[in-house]
């Protein structure tokens, strides 16, 4: 038996090697070109004023061909997004288990979401369905998002082979036999029709998230468990499973083919190409040339370099990473504190995320229905807040004791003015690209598109251009979106869940009906954003948690566009944290001879930093909301 798994598991691989390297080029040769067609309509209406003829179709469908292409070849190699805070600390054989079990319905679940999608699709071919403007038949985007489903079931069985193959070969048959059955009947029991019967909408939606909830703190990828919970609690909530799986052909299609999500992939691109320019050089060369005599300059200096590159990466790792590459030399050759250093940097990494444009505020509007312009005009003085927090801090801990942070070297005042030059590409994005969405020349997908070209035309100004860089950046900006969408494939599945049990309304009338302070609640839900944010990055939290949340917030009514800032800001809170703050760890890998616990220790201050914003927030609201409403009314 061993012999045969082991030659079913070599044999599958080959195929999948191929299988999903031929997929992920295909899905980076249209993720290449996305960025094309609505430049050149923005182009064309402000040049001929006219449009190009379905670019809206046009860009929809290619979302459709980059996520679900690309999905397979993700998980294949890196992986989907999940919580590994908890499986990890498990015995390796209590591990085997858990994904041999995760493995086996995941895989079960996605053959028969790839089923439904052909349906789908072979409707379309008997309606004869074809698009409205480029009438194109349809149903050849449902056969593609099914091939890509399917592809990701098999990689998905793959995964599953070999954790099986690892568990028979820890001799722990009867716990295996176990969790294959649970798994087998968690699945199929429901979709027989067997399901419990006398629950309250309100009763089943609880059930169902405390369901989730232990899915994914077992080690399920966050996307799948989210999609399986909505489709079982859709089967207890209609008390039907034909309904139901319609739903799961439909949602996943309608998710991935939204013109409104290509802003997604078009501001992670213009991040990526922003990054490989080598602009973040550049943003910490001119702020160190400002601020490098002061005391705690070249510390002030990171935090000002992360600030500018918030602005054209909307990213908190990308930002500490980028910048940690830069700046920690040169603080270690000024014989620097490597506990402020690494704590500077890690810290100053979460303002990728809030000064924009950001993609957590994308991802906030997507869910929330707000607007990303609003959002992102929010996010600016909030962002500029928290730079000086932590700029003034560094200043006063190196005048009290300079040997924390001694000074740089003197700089001319034309060398100063000379060092301008390194900020004007940042400068020229984040004017372009915000100002043309306040101004209403152009609308956040149209602002991705120019960002993106905008990006790569300042590369190749800088010669940064070649064909590694082009693929490091494509490849990137792929593996981010295809984890990202199928997160939100999985929103999508479970809001359908949702929507039929009332709960997230329910919870906001229970919460509206208690008899304390709403304030008292957001204190509650603020640090349940802190705790979350240790185990998870910001963007799989913002959908995870706010479709049940956001309503009982704005029945407490508190301002939808300012509590996105203060989520924003105090789950990005948890990124830097113990046990897991991811920002810690990304500096770690740069800072490798730093201890951990040092880093740990030099984040603290810039920590309460950041609770002192969220406080400044909360007593003057008008620091997120007075742009907005300067620029929206």
């Amino acid at each position: 038996m061993t012999v045969s798994l082991n030659s079913t598991v070599t044999n599958l691989e080959r195929f999948l090697a191929t299988a999903t390297r031929i997929s992920n080029y295909i899905s980076i040769g249209f993720l290449l070109v996305m960025p094309l067609p609505v430049f050149f309509d923005v182009i064309a209406r402000f040049t001929f004023r006219g449009s190009i003829p379905g670019g809206i179709e046009i860009e929809s469908y290619m979302l459709l061909i980059i996520v679900f292409l690309g999905v397979a070849f993700i998980q294949i190699n890196e992986g989907h997004i999940r919580i590994e805070f908890l499986v990890s600390r498990f015995p390796k054989w209590v591990q085997n288990l858990l994904d041999s079990f995760n493995y086996l319905i995941s895989s079960l679940f996605f053959a028969l979401m790839s089923s439904q999608l052909i349906m789908q699709g072979i409707k379309k071919i008997q309606d004869n369905i074809i698009s409205y403007d480029l009438e194109i038949p349809i149903y050849i985007f449902w056969f593609i998002a099914a091939l890509g489903v399917l592809l990701l079931a098999i990689v998905v069985a793959l995964d599953f082979l070999r954790v099986l193959q690892r568990s028979i070969d820890d001799q722990r048959l009867p716990w295996l036999v176990l969790a294959l059955a649970a798994a087998c009947f968690i699945l199929i029991v429901p979709l027989l029709g067997l399901v419990p019967s006398g629950l309250s909408g309100a009763s089943a939606g609880v059930l169902g998230m405390c369901f989730l909830f232990v899915l994914l703190f077992l080690g399920m990828p966050i996307g799948f468990g989210m999609a399986l919970t909505g489709l079982l609690g859709m089967i207890v909530t209609y008390k039907g499973v034909l309904p139901s799986l319609a739903m799961l052909g439909i949602g996943p299609y309608n998710t991935a083919a939204s013109y409104m999500l290509t802003v997604v992939p078009l501001f992670i691109l213009m991040g990526e190409f922003a990054y490989h320019s080598g602009i973040s050089e550049d943003l910490f060369e001119t702020a160190n040339k400002w601020l490098g005599r002061m005391p705690g300059g070249l510390a002030m200096s990171s935090v000002v370099g992360c600030a500018g590159f918030s602005a054209v990466c909307g990213d908190s790792l990308a930002t500490a990473v980028t910048m940690g590459t830069v700046a920690l030399p040169g603080m270690k050759k000024h014989k620097y504190n490597m506990s402020l250093s690494t704590g500077c940097l890690a810290a100053g990494g979460t303002m990728g995320i809030l000064i924009p444009p950001s993609v957590g505020f994308i991802f906030y509007a997507i869910v929330t229905e707000e607007s990303i312009g609003r959002l992102f005009v929010a996010g600016i003085l909030p962002g500029l807040l928290l730079a000086g927090l932590f700029s003034g801090m560094i200043y006063a801990r190196a005048k009290i004791d300079p040997k924390l942070a001694p000074r740089g070297e003197p700089t001319t005042f034309m060398e100063k003015i000379i060092s301008l030059k390194g900020v004007i590409g940042m400068l020229a994005l984040f004017v372009l690209i915000l100002g043309g969405i306040l101004g209403g020349i152009f609308s956040p997908v149209e602002g991705g598109a120019i960002g993106s070209v905008g990006a790569f035309v300042y590369a190749l100004i800088r010669r940064r251009v070649n064909k590694k860089m082009i693929m490091l950046s494509l490849q990137e900006a792929l593996s981010i979106t295809c984890k990202l969408l199928l997160i939100l494939i999985g929103v999508g599945v479970l809001g359908y869940f949702l929507a039929a049990t009332r709960l997230p309304f329910a919870l906001a009338n229970f919460v509206t009906g208690l008899e304390v302070s709403r304030y008292i609640i957001f204190a509650a839900v603020i640090i349940f954003f802190i705790i979350l944010g240790c185990l998870l990055n910001v963007i799989p939290m913002i959908l995870l948690v706010l479709p049940t949340i956001f309503p009982a917030i704005v029945a407490l009514g508190f301002d939808p566009i300012w509590f996105g800032v203060i989520t924003v800001l105090t789950m990005e809170m948890g990124q830097i944290t113990p046990p897991i703050g991811v920002n810690v760890f990304a500096i770690a890998s740069v800072a490798k001879d730093v201890p951990m616990e040092d880093i740990f220790r030099g984040i603290f201050p810039f920590f309460l930093c950041m609770v002192a914003c969220v406080v400044l927030l909360v007593i003057f609201p008008q620091i997120a909301l007075y742009l907005p409403g300067l620029f929206f009314g």
